[in-house]
């Protein structure tokens, strides 16, 4: 390495408070990790193993076959570092990189392009060069006022997408500086090698397979066969769901990130604001935080806790028999804390993968949101900060066909339970 400890050090500290990682403990810790031991000549000994225990505070039962977080982080590092040098960064002295395949730094001294002195003797070259150099400012600006107009129509595009009321709903998660991440609720499936994929709809989590009766059947019709994990397997509507919200989120956040279900760590969900995509079943994580419930997805239908005069306390759902997927069934939009009160999330979903498509319909359409926020919002103006909502959804062949809003609770959790109105 050619270049001193000194300054690379310094650009160390230059990335580490640099926009770019800003909000993002977790690749600030792997950064510095990952430098000190670059600096230290440790890097190539390196293994994703401890990658995860010392960078990022995985417990020693870490298996890097079942759990890529490693790998995602250090994807994510590298796109974050090449945003910097793209922007903020584009005049430090030394470019800090992340080569594919490995653990260790690249640190390279910036250089500029030498311009050499014309030679008085050869002024032709100075004149085609003059010549040259307004050939190419004509071309620049061309191409300025090109890019001007395609930015101008690109502008047009988002202002169309963004409704007053979509920007009430996603006001909490537009105006914070945390990175926002959509996690798709990825099912468990077995997967015998050569053979065939199957799925037991009651099991979700690997330990609980000891304890299924579909899977003791499956065991002992083929004992010599050795199942292993598969999460590669989504519902139609929970992708379809996924890409209707990252349309809309993506005109508005660069940051936004995707992860599915089964890669998703306990410090993502504390250091960014979630968006769940699918049932607590698929998300399991959903089923170890401590979320305020006035409405609760279960396996048949929809529970409301606290019925009101007139209201049913269950929604059941129904599927229709025949060759193709009918169905009437429900979903549920929930807007909650994050983990300790900090940050926010959001959960979409419901049992039958439609619903949970209708129910992403109804947070990114400009005529859906609009309904949406009419029933929200309150005598004072405002649209309560944390609520749930439920979705009546009809869908045939797995396409949703029609869907209506049933009915809402507001969470009154925290004492923040508002958002400013929409000053139009």
């Amino acid at each position: 390495m050619s270049l001193e400890e000194s300054p690379i050090r310094s650009q160390i500290e230059r990335l580490l408070h640099s926009k770019a990682l800003e909000g993002s403990d977790v690749h600030r810790r792997l950064l510095s990790y990952l430098a000190d031991k670059t600096l230290g000549g440790e890097a190539d000994r390196l293994k994703e193993y401890i990658v995860a225990l010392d960078a990022l505070g995985k417990p020693s039962t870490y298996d890097p076959r079942h759990d890529s977080v490693v790998r995602l982080q250090v994807g994510r590092l590298r796109v974050k570092l090449g945003e910097y040098y793209q922007s903020e960064g584009a005049a430090d002295p030394i470019v800090v990189s992340l080569p594919k395949g490995g653990f260790k730094l690249n640190f390279e001294e910036a250089t500029l392009p030498v311009v050499p002195s014309p030679d008085a003797g050869h002024h032709h070259w100075l004149i085609a060069g003059l010549v040259a150099a307004v050939v190419l400012l004509s071309a620049w600006g061309i191409y300025a006022a090109l890019r001007i107009e395609h930015l101008d129509r690109i502008s047009q595009v988002e202002q169309a997408a963004w409704s007053p009321e979509l920007e009430e709903l996603w006001a909490p998660f537009l105006q914070t500086k945390r990175p926002l991440m959509v996690c798709i609720g990825a099912p468990l499936f077995l997967q015998y090698p050569n053979l065939v994929f199957l799925r037991d709809p009651g099991v979700n989590v690997w330990d609980q397979l000891a304890t299924s009766p579909r899977f003791a059947v499956i065991h002992k019709a083929i004992p010599d066969r050795t199942p292993v994990p598969w999460y590669s397997y989504t519902g139609v509507g929970e992708a379809g769901g996924a890409f209707q919200l990252a349309k809309l989120l993506g005109t508005r956040r660069g940051d936004l990130l995707m992860t599915r279900s089964n890669l998703l760590s306990w410090q993502e969900i504390s250091d960014t604001d979630m968006i769940f995509v699918g049932p607590p079943k698929f998300n399991t994580q959903l089923q170890s935080i401590p979320i305020e419930q006035e409405v609760k997805l279960e396996t048949d239908g929809v529970r409301i806790l606290h019925p009101r005069a007139g209201e049913p306390s269950f929604f059941r759902d129904t599927f229709m028999s025949g060759p193709e997927f009918n169905g009437v069934t429900h979903a549920v939009i929930s807007c909650t804390p994050g983990l300790s009160g900090q940050g926010e999330l959001l959960i979409i979903g419901g049992n039958a993968s439609p619903d949970t498509l209708a129910a992403a319909q109804w947070m990114t359409q400009p005529e859906r949101a609009r309904e949406l926020v009419s029933h929200l919002r309150l005598s004072s103006g405002t649209l309560p900060r944390y609520y749930q909502v439920v979705i009546r959804v009809e869908f045939k062949n797995g396409t949703p066909v029609e869907s209506s809003y049933v009915l809402h609770r507001v969470l009154q959790n925290t004492d923040q339970t508002t958002r400013p109105a929409k000053q139009q």
